[in-house]
Parts: C-alpha cells; sequence; structure tokens
C-alpha cells in the first residue's frame, strides 16, 4: 500500500473525529448557531463533511463522478438534524472514505477527474483524496 495513502487515510480519520468531539463538546443551543444568523452553523459543517465524505468514496470507488441529485443531497442534509445523526453518519462516511482512498490503485494516482465544483475543475485522483 502507498505509504501517502495510508498518511491521507488516516489524516481523514483524524480530521473526522476532531470535527465529532468538537460538536459533541458545545451545548445543543450552540451547535446551530450561525453567526449573525448567516454564517455555517457547526452542525451544517458537520452534515456538509458526512456527505462529501460519502460523494468522495464513490469517486474514489468507481473512479466517475455520480449523477447529482440536488432533491436528493438536500434531504441527505435534512436527515442529519441532529448532532447524533451528523456525527453517526460523519464516521460511517468517513470510514468508507479512508477505506476508498487505501484502495485507490497507485497506477491511477495521476489520472485525472473532472469534478462538478468550479464549474468543472479537473484533478488526479490523488488532489480527490485531500
Amino acid at each position: 500500500m502507498n505509504p501517502v495513502q495510508t498518511m491521507i487515510a488516516e489524516a481523514v480519520r483524524n480530521a473526522s473525529q476532531a470535527l465529532a468531539a468538537n460538536l459533541k463538546a458545545m451545548p445543543p443551543d450552540k451547535q446551530v448557531w450561525q453567526p449573525l444568523d448567516v454564517g455555517r452553523s457547526a452542525l451544517s459543517m458537520v452534515q456538509e463533511c458526512a456527505v462529501m465524505n460519502r460523494f468522495l468514496a464513490n469517486v474514489l470507488r468507481d473512479r466517475k463522478v455520480p449523477a447529482i441529485d440536488h432533491a436528493q443531497q438536500s434531504a441527505a442534509f435534512a436527515a442529519l438534524d441532529t448532532a447524533d445523526k451528523a456525527i453517526a453518519e460523519l464516521e460511517a462516511a468517513t470510514a468508507e472514505l479512508a477505506q476508498a482512498i487505501e484502495a485507490f490503485p497507485e497506477a491511477h494516482l495521476q489520472d485525472t477527474i473532472e469534478m462538478p465544483m468550479r464549474n468543472g475543475m479537473v484533478l488526479p485522483f490523488q488532489r480527490v483524496m485531500f
């Protein structure tokens, strides 16, 4: 196994654990607090990381971008409406992403993929892992 992939997978796990620990440490009313009532809440950040980790795991596993259904994506966020639900999904999605990173074939790390972000940026798969 590529040691860089192992390091990236471990960094993903550590970041997820830290994010979950910080959300758990907050009083419930602060988990959904938004700066100036327009900023992102801590809960919304965990929701996004959970949804994106699963998305990126699929990209790495299938080596293609899955069809994006915005209604389905909104429903995924809405289903993670509590810290416990969001953290459970973050943990599951992170495990899936870390496994996909570690299992990705080293020979294809430099292959590229067009991502839907930023009007179709093209990245090598090794950058998708970050």
